[in-house]
């Protein structure tokens, strides 16, 4: 019997247009009712608030957001002057139509941001994204006329970054000039790109090694101003590598493990440590270009972890986030005092999740003003501004902007739990309880959520859909720090990787059975829900730990793990997985690869399931959610599939279509569990 099921749904068009319309028929028919409609709306409303904002930063002397309303669905590029209060109802001048570039285009685009140069904040290059695939356009557009500019920089749609090197000079990392992408599908050359040149004579600055995972050109900046090109290679996903072209020719490249990512600015660099250059976990600081060893500047606590992406360094200033049993602290380094030790910063409120990133779109474009921004399960996103100019213990707090509350959280409580894995380990997730949940003691609906993949830590947010349409309607709301992430550190993550992959869905079925044996729920209230290898997990749980779920809702997942190396993107996945080329890896992975451990009805009953993906989505094939599906079905199952037209790997374009999918999913979860007549 071959391994490739289903061969017709990854290659041909016609069978897979049927299959996609008859598919998504059955699941309209099934769940998209009156309720439905309803929620839909509720959702559309919810993402098109006009007293919300996603973002901002400043940009000169404005400051920008990007919005998506009920006239523009797709979105709207909006300034107001900085000396200003951010208030949404106010006038906020347009400045690019997202909607109106898709219609005279005639495509469907994406926004992905905006690259701003840092020597003027006006000069900036948009990145689009086609169908909101990874496949991203850059344009040059003018802040000033708010226009594109003509016969300017105008980039064509692949895996791709840019960086300004000066007014005329791009850093452009790219995937399809001359064949340069990768194996993995990503930017395999850096070329700079001056004004006027084709694209084809741009000359190589930078190249990637055989089996990089991609390489990518930006600009980094001295003290005194003057601009450094700086080029990083993926190694493997979580490795990299990283080169300092300086003005005088010389090169460095920077002495940091290769099994780790680093951060650096012009003078100095820092790491977290993980099996080599320092103690496991460990944020490691050295000083580019001079002989002097590494040293350690923090080690986390036990059972906590230094966050590696929050590591954020100024001119003269290093900054992270350290974190106790998932509970953040922020800390800062003067850079400047050889024998300065760690500072905590009093933060103006506690939140469960806090992030400091610049205030300007371009670090090196301002004066280093922060934003500190702070949210919670059931605390809803705020910004606070501030900087380190008159030190850590004179900081001072400005609010700029605070979202406001769109569920009544009032009787909500979150709690930390641990549950205990297969091999004794403590697995940590928090519990979000509805303000009635002991009314419904024993038999409380619950939403199960997980990752547990590539060092990907989870971090509570404030889900505004998800608070309406779940929480506010008694349902309970888990969110598991299950390994193969890197809530507890490095080892966290490492030792769920390739072989032992199981922990990590031991783990997460053990919380399901956790909350059942502390009485919150029984096996067929609680549902399970993730999204890529989170879609993965979702797909072990149907068919290894059945009896453990109502239902699963899992979306654009990786279930066939014998072929999931066959796309492009997928080969940066093997230092994670294992190499279905290769045995031992190969009988592991298909022992729990959920396309082909999918059984018979007549062996075994699986919870109820909703499979879903985009047409659009060229990360994780859509080939494996249709042939899971297709799978699911021919062996009796009474499973659902939903193929949605608009958006990639992480979700619709337009507000309209997030909103008709989410409230897909809720709807979904809530016929499963019987709670909807």
């Amino acid at each position: 019997m071959t391994d490739f099921l289903f061969p017709e749904l990854e290659t041909d068009a016609a069978a897979i247009d049927a299959f996609v319309t008859r598919q998504n028929a059955r699941t309209a028919s099934a769940f998209m009712t009156e309720a439905f409609e309803a929620d839909a709306r509720l959702a559309q409303d919810i993402l098109q608030r006009r007293d919300s904002l996603t973002a901002v930063l400043r940009r000169g002397a404005w400051l920008y957001t990007f919005r998506q309303t009920k006239k523009n669905p797709r979105g709207l590029w909006m300034r107001r002057p900085a000396d200003q209060p951010p208030d949404p109802e106010a006038e906020w001048e347009k400045v690019f139509d997202l909607d109106a570039f898709c219609e005279q285009s005639g495509e469907t685009w994406q926004w992905f941001g905006a690259v701003t140069a840092p020597f003027d904040p006006d000069k900036v290059m948009f990145r689009l994204g086609y169908q909101g695939s990874d496949q991203c356009r850059h344009i040059e557009f003018d802040a000033r006329t708010k226009k594109i500019v003509p016969d300017g920089f105008d980039l064509p749609a692949e895996r791709s970054s840019v960086d300004w090197l000066d007014p005329d000079t791009l850093l452009w990392s790219t995937s399809t000039e001359n064949d340069a992408q990768t194996s993995s599908g990503w930017p395999g050359e850096v070329r700079l790109l001056k004004r006027g040149t084709p694209l084809a004579e741009a000359p190589v600055v930078f190249a990637a090694e055989p089996g990089d995972v991609l390489v990518s050109g930006y600009r980094t900046e001295t003290p005194d101003g003057m601009p450094l090109q700086s080029f990083m290679r993926v190694l493997e996903i979580g490795k990299q590598q990283v080169t300092i072209l300086r003005r005088d020719g010389a090169v460095t490249r920077l002495p940091s493990p290769p099994d780790t990512t680093v951060q650096h600015n012009a003078t100095h660099f820092a790491y977290v440590a993980k099996s080599k250059g320092g103690p496991a976990g460990a944020l490691m600081l050295g000083q580019i270009g001079a002989d002097l060893p590494v040293r350690c500047v923090m080690r986390p606590p036990e059972g906590g972890r230094i966050e590696a992406a929050s590591v954020l360094f100024l001119k003269h200033w290093l900054l992270w986030l350290s974190y106790d049993q998932l509970t953040p602290t922020l800390y800062c380094l003067d850079l400047n005092d050889p024998g300065a030790q760690p500072h905590q910063i009093a933060l103006p409120e506690e939140a469960e999740t806090i992030w400091v990133s610049p205030h300007d779109a371009h670090i090196d474009g301002g004066d280093e003003t922060l934003q500190l921004s702070l949210r919670g399960f059931l605390l809803s996103p705020r910004i606070y501004l501030f900087d380190l100019n008159a030190g850590p213990d004179r900081v001072s707090w400005r609010l700029l902007w605070q979202e406001p509350e769109v569920f009544d959280a009032s009787g909500m409580t979150v709690q930390l739990l641990h549950a205990t894995s297969d091999d004794g380990t403590q697995v940590p997730y928090h519990l979000v309880l509805p303000n009635d949940h002991a009314v419904q003691a024993g038999g409380l609906p619950v939403l199960l959520y997980g990752y547990g993949g590539f060092g990907m830590s989870l971090h509570p947010w404030y889900d505004k859909i998800c608070g309406t349409l779940w929480l506010s309607r008694g349902g309970a709301y888990v969110q598991a720090h299950i390994r193969g992430g890197a809530e507890l550190g490095p080892d966290w993550h490492e030792t769920a990787k390739r072989e032992n992959r199981p922990r990590a869905f031991e783990d997460f079925a053990a919380i399901a059975s956790d909350l059942v044996k502390r009485g919150f729920s029984r096996p067929d209230k609680i549902a399970c829900h993730g999204a890529s290898n989170g879609g993965l997990l979702c797909g072990v749980m149907l068919t290894r730990y059945p009896d453990r779920f109502g239902a699963v809702w899992a979306k654009v997942g990786v279930h066939d793990m014998l072929r999931f190396h066959k796309f492009p993107a997928g080969r940066a996945w093997i230092d994670e997985y294992g190499d279905p080329e290769r045995e031992p890896d190969r009988t592991w992975l298909s022992a729990y690869s959920p396309l082909h451990q999918a059984r018979p009805v007549a062996e075994v009953t699986y919870p109820h399931a909703l499979i879903d993906t985009s047409s659009f989505d060229d990360r994780v094939d859509p080939s494996h959610s249709r042939r899971f599906a297709a799978q699911l079905q021919a062996l009796g199952h009474d499973s659902f599939y939903q193929e949605h037209r608009d958006g990639g790997h992480g979700g619709g374009g337009a507000s309209h279509a997030r909103a008709r999918e989410a409230a897909l999913g809720y709807m979904f979860l809530r016929t499963a569990l019987g709670l909807e007549d």
